[in-house]
């Protein structure tokens, strides 16, 4: 509905029609309701051409939900998200599934934390520290299958710090790239330098990188998560199938 560097205005009549419908079903633009003094755009097009086209339109007896509102950074297209937060509820969500995320095996640092973790449970439940001997020579106070649970134990703690280490570095370095595209728009309302375009195409190049592996996290936890909670064969339908292989062969 808002415009920038357009030299007329543009579909009066998709406009008009918009406003009818908001009309007749009691429909609100929510950010413009929360922002009603603001200069924001959803799409960029051709000569620096920029329009707020994208937007939520609610009813009005869902408007108290509504936490927040925005317009979120583009990048891989000419079109910005647009963000709206509801909240119906306060329920705290219990923990998830864990799954070892074996990209950490491509961390140098992790892995070196990892040995190090596996030398200090040897070191703690060893027989004889005093005596110097090769690790497999070693005895120990407990089972090895104790000995076992206990290093996974251990190196599952240190996999599930370092990975929110990551995580937080991550977000953090998200919001710097977000915050640095959010000035660099205010910019372009002011003035549309060629050299503004630019720096915030290579911003958003950084910010491309960093949301594909995000991305590729996300689908990794999808995967164990649904090996996990996923459906799984019954022994009624594991047996069927065998019933039907087995007239296969023999019919």
């Amino acid at each position: 509905m808002d415009t920038l560097h357009y030299r007329s205005e543009n579909n009066p009549q998709s406009k008009a029609k918009i406003h009818e419908v908001m009309h007749e079903l009691d429909l609100l633009d929510i950010w413009r309701q929360q922002h009603p003094f603001d200069n924001r755009y959803s799409w960029r097009g051709p000569n620096h051409k920029q329009s707020r086209l994208d937007y939520f339109m609610i009813t009005s007896d869902i408007e108290a939900f509504v936490v927040s509102s925005d317009i979120g950074i583009s990048y891989r297209s000419d079109h910005s998200p647009v963000l709206i937060n509801l909240r119906f509820s306060s329920q705290i969500r219990g923990k998830g599934t864990w799954k070892f995320n074996n990209s950490l095996l491509r961390e140098t640092e992790f892995i070196d934390k990892v040995k190090g973790d596996i030398k200090t449970v040897i070191e703690e439940y060893e027989s004889d520290p005093s005596m110097d001997i090769e690790t497999e020579d070693k005895q120990f106070n407990i089972s090895y299958q104790l000995l076992w649970d206990m290093i996974k134990m251990k190196v599952r703690g240190s996999a599930i710090s370092f990975s929110s280490f990551q995580k937080k570095e991550g977000n953090k370095k998200e919001k710097e790239l977000l915050y640095k595209i959010s000035l660099l728009d205010e910019k372009l309302l002011e003035n549309n330098l060629p050299s503004v375009y630019q720096e915030r195409e290579g911003i958003e190049l950084e910010l491309k990188i960093l949301r594909e592996k995000n991305v590729k996290g996300i689908i990794t936890r999808a995967k164990a998560r649904w090996q996990v909670e996923g459906e799984k064969g019954s022994n009624y339908f594991c047996n069927l199938e065998k019933k039907t292989l087995h007239r296969k062969n023999y019919s």
